[in-house]
């Protein structure tokens, strides 16, 4: 009787996380979307904003702190910002601290980056609210916008492929 009741509890779990998933993917940004607003404070502490940059293209990289992957992203994306000066980089962090539940602060995000080789040179404090907003479900992400805000590709983790799209997405700013 035991085996059946934990079974029940399994199925029940399961269909709420796919629930959760189907959710998430329907407020998801896709390709085609305008970005949400970003606001936030950058590393130096001044306010940053998605609406105030140029008119040009940009990268919008989502990272987390403990996220190894990003750690080795951020400092080809620093690169990738001296190679491409018509293209803007931020990397925006998104996710709360899993010990504390809170938000972590601008100088746990300013340590961070200067424990990093390099990094783009916005380097901003955001929060789990604004991963909610652009439907981030992991870490790397970036989100490649045009001139106007607008996604043209969303790239999930730090591999061969995510840089190689990036590369020829990259190519085609010039």
């Amino acid at each position: 009787m035991m085996f059946n009741t934990i079974k029940v509890k399994n199925i029940k779990l399961g269909l709420v996380l796919c629930l959760l998933l189907v959710a998430n993917s329907a407020s998801a940004l896709k390709v085609g979307d305008t970005s949400p607003q970003i606001i936030g404070r950058d590393i130096s502490g001044e306010l940053f904003a998605l609406t105030r940059l140029d008119n040009k293209a940009k990268v919008i990289n989502f990272f987390w702190i403990e996220c190894k992957p990003c750690q080795k992203e951020l400092p080809l994306l620093a690169k990738k910002e001296k190679e491409y000066p018509k293209v803007i980089f931020a990397a925006v962090h998104a996710e709360i601290n899993h010990d504390t539940d809170s938000n972590y602060d601008i100088e746990d995000i300013r340590t961070f980056g200067k424990n990093l080789k390099s990094h783009p040179k916005i380097l901003v404090l955001g929060s789990d609210r604004l991963k909610q907003q652009f439907g981030i479900a992991g870490f790397p992400a970036s989100v490649l916008l045009d001139k106007n805000n607008k996604v043209e590709k969303i790239l999930y983790g730090f591999n061969k492929k995510t840089i190689k799209i990036l590369n020829a997405w990259l190519a085609k700013q010039k």
